[in-house]
């Protein structure tokens, strides 16, 4: 299992296209990928999960990546998330 933490750095926050954006990317890894806030964990491989956390610009996240290819998926992510959240 590998933890990531994340600040949210668009100022819209986690909105549908990003949240559309991380669980297309989300889906390319077997590992389960689970973030979680401050209202709660989402399945990152889930839209409706990610838009239901409504994370907000500023606010810490953390990506938590359990399976066979999660350093691939984690270090997929840190990339994905500077350039679209």
């Amino acid at each position: 299992m590998i933890r990531y933490e994340y600040i949210v750095s668009d100022k819209q926050g986690l909105h549908a296209i990003n949240a559309l954006r991380l669980s297309k990317a989300a889906s390319e890894y077997e590992s389960r990928i689970t973030l979680k806030s401050r209202k709660g964990t989402a399945d990152c491989k889930n839209v409706l999960s990610l838009i239901g956390l409504g994370a907000r610009h500023g606010e810490c996240l953390e990506f938590i990546a359990e399976g066979e290819d999660e350093n691939r998926a984690i270090d997929f992510l840190k990339g994905f998330l500077q350039t679209n959240l």
